[in-house]
């Protein structure tokens, strides 16, 4: 299934207890994240958010005084869990030379990608889940 949402991302500071001020305003509003990833970056880290309900998240991350920096289009493909599955689901992408913008695991085995427009992307990925489903 490769559901539409939106990748968010945050410009968090590297002082403790910052992710989950950021995490705890998105509970309380009761969403759920089903997939994240920070990557450090000086003395901040990028914030990736991956939910169902980035519209509300964004307004929780808000209300709680951080910046939504970026909106990204994004899906979520399930691949399963053996040796290659990922470079299979990869391995178009690459050969037809798109660029994806930002990519992670989730909790439930799917794998998150987001780009500025991911209409080509989507494509790939679902040629690969077609050709994985066969073997």
């Amino acid at each position: 299934m490769q559901n539409t949402t939106k990748d968010l991302s945050v410009t968090l500071p590297d002082t403790p207890g910052t992710l989950f001020k950021a995490t705890d305003a998105i509970a309380k509003r009761g969403i759920n994240i089903e997939g994240y990833c920070v990557v450090p970056s000086g003395k901040e880290g990028i914030f990736h958010l991956f939910t169902s309900d980035p519209a509300n998240a964004k307004k929780a991350l808000e209300s709680a005084g951080f910046t939504v920096r970026e909106e990204l289009e994004a899906f979520a493909v399930q691949i399963p869990d053996r040796p290659g599955a990922l470079s299979s689901v990869l391995r178009p992408i690459a050969d037809q030379e798109l660029n994806i913008g930002v990519t992670y695991s989730l909790t439930d085995g799917r794998v998150a990608f987001a780009a500025r427009d991911t209409s080509q992307l989507r494509a790939a990925v679902h040629e690969a889940q077609a050709t994985l489903s066969r073997s």
